[in-house]
């Protein structure tokens, strides 16, 4: 039961499928290349302290960027769940429509804007939706 057009849930599939394998693609990446980029790899075998403070700075921005690629990938995968559940375009807290111009913008987006605006205000954070 969704408000949705078929067209519009088939697109949404569509780019939340496709942004799921890009992210799953990234994290093994990262992941690979975190198992290869040991220090001895990265500053060569010279050390000193700046080639050293700049391959761990590196390190710490790769697992980051991995930490961030995960947290899209559980949004993408609740998406996907909502969309089996048949909840996918309804807002999680008021339950109202979800405008399809904004799932298009955010296809992970949970909250209607009003409601993600509220939630914002509340937990001085975004959860990765932004309330556009």
């Amino acid at each position: 039961m969704t408000h949705l057009t078929a067209t519009e849930l088939h697109t949404l599939t569509n780019e939340l499928n496709r942004r799921r394998q890009d992210l799953i693609a990234m994290i093994q990446t990262g992941a690979n290349d975190a198992s290869h980029d040991n220090l001895r790899q990265i500053t060569g075998e010279v050390r000193d302290l700046g080639d050293e403070s700049a391959a761990l700075q590196q390190t710490d921005l790769n697992f980051a960027e991995m930490e961030n690629e995960t947290r899209e990938l559980r949004a993408v995968d609740r998406a996907l769940e909502r969309m089996k559940e048949g909840v996918y375009g309804f807002c999680s807290e008021c339950g109202g429509k979800i405008p399809y111009a904004r799932l298009k913008a955010y296809p992970t987006a949970e909250r209607c804007t009003d409601c993600q605006t509220r939630y914002e205000a509340l937990h001085g954070e975004k959860d990765g939706t932004p309330s556009l």
